[in-house]
C-alpha cells in the first residue's frame, strides 16, 4: 500500500484511483443534472431533469426513478459501500419515487428532497471516513485503503431487483391509471 501525501500534486500508485475519481465526479455531474441544474428565474430555487420530467404523467417519475437506481447501483458497486449507507440510498430512492408518483405534490417534493443529491453526499461522507479523496478534489490517503469488507453482489442484486420491482409497480398503476382516465 502506498502512502499519499496531502500535497495536490502527488502522484497516487492506485492503479484505480483515477478510474474512481473520474467516477466520482461523473456520479456528481449525474446528480447535479437530475436535482439542481436549472435555476428558476428570479429564485433562488434550482431544479433538475428529476423534478422535471416528473411533470410527465405517464412515465416521468419511472424514467428518473431508473437514473436514480443506476446512480445508487455504479456507486454501490464501484465504491463498495456498506450495508447501511446503502440502505439509505435506497430509501432516498424508494421516498423519492413514492411521493413522486403523487401529481402536484410529487413534483414539490421532488425540488427539495433531491435523493440524487442526498446519495452523493451520503457517498461523499463514506468516502471521506474511510479516508479517501473527497468528490471535490480535496486530496487523501489513497482508495485502495478503504474499507475492505464493503457491498458485495449478493447485496448488490436484492437491492437492485427491489427497486426494480418498485419501478415497475408504479409503471403499472401510471399504466392503469390512464387507462381509466381515457375510457371516459
Amino acid at each position: 500500500m502506498s502512502k499519499v501525501s496531502s500535497e495536490p500534486w502527488t502522484v497516487h500508485r492506485d492503479p484505480d484511483f483515477a478510474r474512481r475519481e473520474a467516477m466520482a465526479r461523473h456520479l456528481e455531474r449525474v446528480a447535479w443534472l437530475m436535482d439542481r441544474a436549472f435555476g428558476i428565474p428570479g429564485t433562488k430555487i434550482r431544479v433538475g431533469l428529476d423534478a422535471i420530467l416528473g411533470l410527465l404523467p405517464v412515465g416521468g417519475d419511472f424514467l428518473t426513478g431508473l437514473v436514480q437506481v443506476g446512480l445508487v447501483l455504479v456507486a454501490l458497486r464501484h465504491y463498495q459501500v456498506p450495508k447501511t449507507v446503502a440502505a439509505r440510498m435506497a430509501g432516498n430512492v424508494l421516498l423519492d419515487i413514492a411521493v413522486g408518483t403523487i401529481p402536484l405534490l410529487g413534483d414539490l417534493f421532488d425540488v427539495g428532497f433531491k435523493a440524487n443529491t442526498r446519495n452523493i453526499r451520503l457517498l461523499e461522507e463514506f468516502r471521506q471516513s474511510q479516508g479517501g479523496p473527497t468528490m471535490s478534489g480535496r486530496p487523501g490517503p489513497s482508495m485502495i485503503e478503504h474499507h475492505r469488507g464493503g457491498m458485495s453482489w449478493k447485496f448488490l442484486i436484492p437491492i437492485g431487483m427491489g427497486l426494480a420491482v418498485v419501478l415497475t409497480l408504479v409503471l403499472i398503476g401510471f399504466v392503469t391509471v390512464a387507462r381509466w382516465l381515457f375510457s371516459f
